[in-house]
């Protein structure tokens, strides 16, 4: 479950219930799966609420041409009863009177619609003017609305819209999507110099990384390490911005998948970095990966640390008991990654070897393969003296 997106999601149940993102706190830690179960109940029973009415409503319109009952919708109607009216309507008659109403009332319905029971008539807007919409929307902040009507939308409406907006703006919508599958599939519509911008705007502000990582946890492992390509290239320091912010907001469970997928190159940097030096930091990329299970994405990468960051990897793991190092070594051991397990061993102070290689022995006993790959190892790195 990403962190990040149980955060959305919180944002989203927020403003349907309006009860506040603080007194919604206690769901932080509830299933991402029941949190949107929870929303969605939400949602039908807030617009399922005198839905008889709004049927009645809609079958009444057909009474009066498009451009009055247009007028009368927009001037005595409301946004609120507009939006419920709309989703007991036949799209394409939903579609015509909309094209009737001015695109600021047209934005203030759709900040009070379900898109889920319009999505015929989003998918049949014309293209000009789901983009006059969403700019509009756009200047409002209106970022969640958008997030919840892109499931919904056509390619072409789709190309249109991130044709017409920065970058920027691209990331905060990305934040509040409900299809994240799409999100691959949207970024590729951007050509090279939009992707670059797009990472040059994750430079320039450093408070749009959350949107940034919550979007790139999504996307398919090749534009994950081109994205990361392209940070290092433009400014080798944004992987010190990335950590610093990972620690600040402990949003590990979403960064160390996503470091895993980097490329070499970026890999070396990104481990290099300073904030990656620092103990605390350090002690929390080891609890946060032992907590979500991810050994096999952060012992790949012990490779490219220096000898005092091997050293302090050591110290942190063994200081933290037998039964934590123990954990460590069967899951290295499960993903077949003897070599950084032996790399760890090999580089711990003699105060953590020495709590540590028994642990090791003791494990290395209940398994003839693990016992062979390791003394393997060690004779080949000259430290079968250690073992």
């Amino acid at each position: 479950m990403s962190k990040l997106d149980t955060r959305a999601e919180l944002i989203k149940l927020s403003r349907l219930t309006q009860v506040t993102e603080a007194d919604l706190a206690f769901l932080e830690d509830v299933p991402l799966a029941s949190l949107v179960k929870v929303r969605e109940l939400a949602t039908e029973r807030v617009f399922s609420d005198g839905r008889k009415l709004f049927q009645n409503l809609a079958s009444a319109s057909k009474l009066m041409p498009n451009s009055l009952t247009a007028m009368i919708a927009e001037k005595a109607f409301g946004p609120l009863l507009c939006a419920r009216v709309a989703g007991e309507m036949p799209y394409q008659r939903a579609v015509d009177l909309s094209l009737k109403m001015s695109i600021p009332f047209l934005a203030e319905v759709t900040i009070q619609i379900d898109p889920k029971r319009v999505s015929d008539i989003i998918r049949n807007l014309p293209v000009n003017h789901l983009k006059a919409v969403a700019k509009e929307l756009i200047r409002r902040g209106e970022y969640l609305v958008l997030g919840g009507f892109v499931n919904y939308m056509q390619e072409n409406q789709m190309r249109a819209i991130i044709g017409d907006i920065s970058e920027k703006d691209l990331l905060h919508i990305g934040f509040f999507m409900d299809g994240k599958h799409q999100i691959s599939e949207i970024i590729r519509m951007l050509p090279e110099n939009r992707l670059r911008k797009l990472v040059g705007e994750m430079q320039n502000h450093r408070e749009l990384w959350p949107e940034a990582l919550a979007l790139m946890v999504h996307m398919e492992d090749e534009l994950k390490r081109q994205m990361g390509d392209i940070a290092v290239e433009q400014n080798p320091e944004m992987l010190d911005d990335l950590t610093d912010t990972v620690f600040a907001l402990d949003l590990w469970k979403d960064a160390l998948p996503l470091f895993a997928c980097m490329s070499p190159g970026t890999q070396f940097r990104l481990i290099n970095v300073a904030a990656m030096s620092r103990p605390d930091v350090l002690e929390a990329v080891v609890v946060n990966t032992d907590i979500y299970g991810l050994w096999t994405t952060l012992l790949p990468l012990v490779e490219y640390m220096s000898t005092p960051q091997r050293e302090m990897l050591g110290t942190i793991v063994t200081a933290r008991g037998e039964h934590f190092l123990g954990a460590v070594i069967d899951q290295a051991h499960g993903g077949g990654m003897w070599q950084p397990l032996v790399d760890v061993i090999r580089f711990m102070t003699p105060e953590a070897r020495e709590a540590g290689v028994p642990v090791l022995r003791e494990r290395m006993a209940r398994s003839p393969e693990l016992d062979a790959k390791v003394r393997v190892l060690a004779i080949q790195l000259g430290v079968e003296a250690l073992l």
